[in-house]
């Protein structure tokens, strides 16, 4: 119940009471609206940032955001308000709607407070769903390419030992070469202890993914095998696991690309808003 709880204080606002005595003062305005110094300080609570510059640079995009879906004429209707909540009151894990209303009294909270915040987040999905989302797509052709690039690039599952001296480098390859695996090798003798500790994995790479001298080995290697190389400050035995191409999920892709172009999108519509906001800042 106490992470039920802590789900719904992120979402509403707390009483200012809930701070103990604060003397309000205004801290920004944002074309036309006010934004007070309690609304600040439970905005910050709420969001989990403990610089409140911070919290005021959000808030106030978000108010930009709100200001902007009222100036459209963008509104959310009570069903679709009483749909959020119901929903939330589900994903929350409540059996009912009055479990849920007697957590919020015992907070101080009322259900009206619930649905403030709910109307603010529909409206700010509407405003974005229709001069954002509805203005992306992804052509067939723009997925094929990723397809053509990613299938032209094999992957490779590397680890690697890193010792300063050669006399020691011998001896890794000595014991490699004798049979005792990889990962116990280097978590005995390799220098880099963030890899040590975990045999020796470094990760799957492409082409020029690593540093050169390292690069050059691990694609040089065959599968299967070990490469000594030396580098700037030491040498290093790299072991190339395994080799894969990777697979052509169109489905997978068109999501991936549809998100970075969202994520860009969403970004330069924020930074127009702001552009032409009226914003005055007190503190």
């Amino acid at each position: 119940m106490k992470r039920l709880l802590t789900l719904i204080l992120m979402l509403i606002s707390f009483s200012a009471s809930s701070y103990g005595k604060v003397i309000d003062y205004i801290v920004a305005v944002v074309n036309g609206q006010p934004i007070l110094y309690s609304e600040l300080l439970e905005y910050a609570r709420n969001s989990r940032m403990r610089d409140l510059r911070v919290a005021r640079d959000s808030l106030i995009e978000k108010k930009i955001l709100l200001t902007e879906a009222e100036a459209e004429g963008l509104t959310v209707s009570d069903e679709a308000i009483k749909n959020a909540l119901e929903n939330f009151i589900k994903n929350s894990g409540f059996r009912s709607r009055e479990e849920f209303e007697k957590a919020l009294e015992k907070e101080g909270l009322t259900i009206d407070d619930v649905k403030k915040k709910l109307k603010e987040q529909l409206l700010v999905a509407k405003l974005i769903g229709r001069n954002v989302k509805s203005k992306i797509h992804v052509t067939d052709i723009e997925i094929e390419k990723v397809c053509r690039e990613r299938q032209s690039k094999p992957i490779r599952e590397v680890y690697y030992i890193f010792v300063k001296d050669r006399a020691k480098a011998d001896k890794v390859m000595e014991l490699l070469n004798s049979g005792v695996p990889f990962e116990k090798v280097a978590k005995e003798y390799s220098e880099d202890r963030a890899t040590a500790e975990k045999g020796g994995y470094i990760g799957k790479v492409t082409k020029g993914a690593l540093i050169k001298p390292l690069d050059i080995a691990v694609w040089a290697a065959n599968p299967g095998s070990y490469k000594l190389v030396q580098g700037k400050n030491g040498y290093y035995i790299v072991y190339v696991k395994s080799e894969r191409v990777e697979g052509c999920n169109r489905n997978r892709i068109r999501e991936e690309l549809y998100t970075q172009k969202f994520q860009k999108a969403l970004k330069e519509y924020v930074d127009s808003l702001k552009a032409k906001a009226s914003v005055k800042v007190y503190f």
